[in-house]
């Protein structure tokens, strides 16, 4: 049996049937495995992004696919100046090793034909039963050991391909599950960031070893120190180096090497400690100090040399400057740091997907929505927030600013329709004491506030033509002076928005400028409202009950499967917000309370009933099954808004059954709007 997978498989959803007895044990077994296989994940996760070394990271991959995926025998090909080579295989017999040099993947104990198949279409190629395999059966490697499973899986990296795994189980048939291959996935952009990382890692190694290398035995700078630190001799190499004129030059002003040469003087006792317990000191890095006093890395190799009685008579060795290498080192270790950051923050939710910060959701719309937060996160770029009064806008901006690396700066939140025009300036911009009767003192405006942070502008369609001139100029680097000042400042702010309102059509009527709009609106995120995600709601009422109960260490007690019912069948229209004061009115009241002001029938029965009138039946244009379906639709239509938008409930007052009901109510046209 053979499986052809796609990067990005489609996956259909089937329903779910009822499980039988020995289903339900089935399923807790496979749950139990996938927990498994998640913790093996996380644990290749880390240990992945903790590794550097080219070598270690290639043996400890051929180790990972060994132990965690099934094979007993794995094949790590990489791509390297367009050939694919083995550079690490493994088994469970002979262990793993690295390929010195590198062979091609044709030289090696493997199926050719399925690594040339794979890399081609860059396609995961999954054999149960290789052995038996229509199109396989008859390959040589195959035939001959009598494979039963292989799992080819190309390592890609935005759509690149940058190499291959090839695993082999020769003892059991379908060994490699879906399980592996989306732990494979999971971790592959990982694996890739990885191997590029430990590549220029190990490039930098070997250039430094040759530099060294090449150093060691030549006349570079070249010295000679007496026991007490004082210099003997030195070559002009060493004086050009450390920045002084001559050799001359450098011994008058060099008093001894721990005072004048040595920035930090426990690296002096350090070296003198390795020399004593060694007898030599080779590659020992150091920070000296020049003429000018600026400062140079150098690697030094040393050794002591002893009079006829023993007693240390100098020490003598040559320096290289390696400043611009341990620069590029220590760019490259800061680089692989925030890799590996921006790694855990994509990888923060893997355990916990129904949370996201503070913004609580397992629907696919939210899982979608977290993933917009962590791109924006990732970029600088102005965002707005899109959706209606109680989505939780300013929830998913306080998101993206604290995934950010604007974290550590403030999170200034402003509600732009509540600022007067005649205030704008002052409060974005500040002032300077003086600058008018009653300003005391000086006072930051938002844009200083959010400097180096975030600056939230909500309901930013009710900001002024004059307000988005002026916000406009500061966004497109022209800077602000505040009341009263003489000097331009120019704030790091990064903008997010936010409204319930659609800016497009501001703009089209011209209530929001044009390059306003367009300076502002690169990333937009739309929130959806709570009856768009139904799914949410059960979460959400656990974490109110917590947070509005009275002991938040004790799990809160459930609600009646009535009560239940009525707030997830409840269209909200207040979405969050009304939901959180409803429950909270619900642990103060003792009863569900959706604040709504439905009339009594009886009070109002005459309009309720002159408004079913209201239809012309005397009109004779209007013929009787255009009268009737009128007349249903506004009936349905009562009896929904009776009964909060509950289908089921309205169709029992009316006495339909609940089939026939659905059915009027899809051909009145109230079927979405229900």
């Amino acid at each position: 049996m053979r499986r052809l997978i796609k990067k990005n498989p489609a996956q259909s959803v089937e329903p779910a049937k009822p499980a039988k007895p020995e289903q339900k044990f089935q399923t807790w077994l496979q749950n139990d495995r996938k927990t498994a296989n998640l913790l093996a994940m996380i644990r290749a996760s880390q240990a992945i992004s903790s590794e550097i070394d080219f070598d270690k990271l290639l043996l400890m991959l051929a180790a990972i696919m060994i132990e965690n995926v099934g094979a007993d025998r794995a094949y790590l090909i990489l791509e390297s100046d367009g050939e694919l080579k083995v550079e690490a295989c493994g088994s469970k017999q002979e262990g793993n090793t690295i390929r010195k040099p590198p062979i091609p993947y044709t030289d090696e104990k493997l199926s050719a034909a399925i690594v040339a198949k794979a890399a081609a279409e860059q396609k995961i190629i999954i054999l149960d039963e290789a052995c038996k395999d229509k199109d396989y059966k008859n390959d040589p490697h195959i035939q001959s050991l009598q494979i039963k499973s292989i799992l080819c899986v190309p390592i890609l990296h935005k759509k690149r391909m940058i190499g291959i795994f090839y695993l082999e189980n020769n003892l059991e048939t379908a060994v490699f599950t879906s399980l592996h291959l989306e732990m494979l996935k999971i971790i592959s952009d990982q694996i890739a960031i990885a191997i590029d990382n430990a590549r220029l890692f190990d490039k930098i190694k070997q250039a430094e070893k040759k530099y060294r290398d090449i150093f060691e035995n030549a006349v570079e700078g070249i010295f000679q120190v007496s026991h007490n630190g004082s210099i003997i001799s030195i070559n002009p190499s060493f004086a050009r180096t450390m920045g002084y004129d001559s050799r001359e030059d450098a011994i008058k002003n060099i008093k001894t090497v721990q005072e004048d040469l040595y920035v930090n003087p426990e690296q002096r006792q350090k070296f003198s400690q390795l020399l004593q317990e060694n007898g030599v000191v080779n590659g020992f890095e150091a920070e000296f100090y020049r003429k000018d006093r600026s400062r140079i890395w150098i690697s030094m190799h040393a050794r002591p040399v002893y009079d006829r009685q023993g007693k240390l008579e100098y020490v003598e060795g040559i320096i290289t400057d390696i400043t611009k290498q341990r620069r590029f080192h220590e760019k490259l270790l800061e680089s692989e740091r925030t890799l590996r950051r921006e790694n855990i923050l994509l990888r923060s939710n893997i355990k916990d997907r129904y949370k996201f910060s503070n913004i609580i959701g397992k629907s696919p719309v939210m899982q979608n929505i977290y993933e917009l937060i962590l791109n924006a996160a990732t970029s600088n770029a102005g965002v707005v927030i899109y959706g209606e009064s109680g989505t939780g806008k300013e929830l998913v901006a306080r998101a993206i600013h604290d995934n950010s690396r604007r974290r550590d700066a403030d999170f200034v939140a402003v509600n732009c329709g509540a600022i007067p025009q005649n205030l704008f300036e002052s409060e974005f911009f500040g002032y300077k004491k003086g600058a008018f009767t009653g300003a005391v003192r000086d006072k930051n405006g938002f844009l200083k506030q959010a400097d180096g942070g975030t600056l939230f502008l909500d309901e930013i369609g009710e900001l002024d033509l004059n307000g988005q001139i002026k916000l406009l100029r500061v966004l497109e680097g022209g800077g602000y002076i505040p009341l009263g000042g003489s000097r331009a400042e120019h704030p790091d702010v990064r903008i997010i928005a936010a409204t319930n309102r659609n800016l497009q059509e501001q703009v089209k009527q011209g209530r929001l400028r044009k390059d306003f709009f367009y300076r502002i609106h690169i990333i937009p995120i739309s929130l959806p409202p709570l009856r768009e995600r139904k799914e949410d709601i059960p979460l959400l009422i656990e974490f109110f009950l917590k947070k509005f109960g009275s002991n938040e260490n004790e799990a809160p007690a459930p609600l009646p499967l009535k009560t239940q019912k009525a707030l997830y069948n409840y269209h909200w229209p207040g979405n969050i917000r009304e939901l959180q004061n409803t429950v909270h009115r619900y642990i103060s009241l003792g009863k569900l309370d959706f604040m709504e002001t439905p009339i009594p029938l009886r009070e109002n029965q005459d309009e309720q009933s002159g408004k079913l009138r209201e239809l012309p039946a005397d009109n004779p244009e209007m013929d009787y099954k255009t009268l009737i379906a009128q007349f249903e639709k506004k009936l349905f239509l009562r009896a929904l808004e009776k009964h909060q938008w509950h289908r089921e409930r309205a169709a029992a007052s009316l006495g339909l059954t609940r089939r026939t009901f659905f059915r009027k109510l899809a051909r009145a046209g109230l079927n979405k709007t229900a």
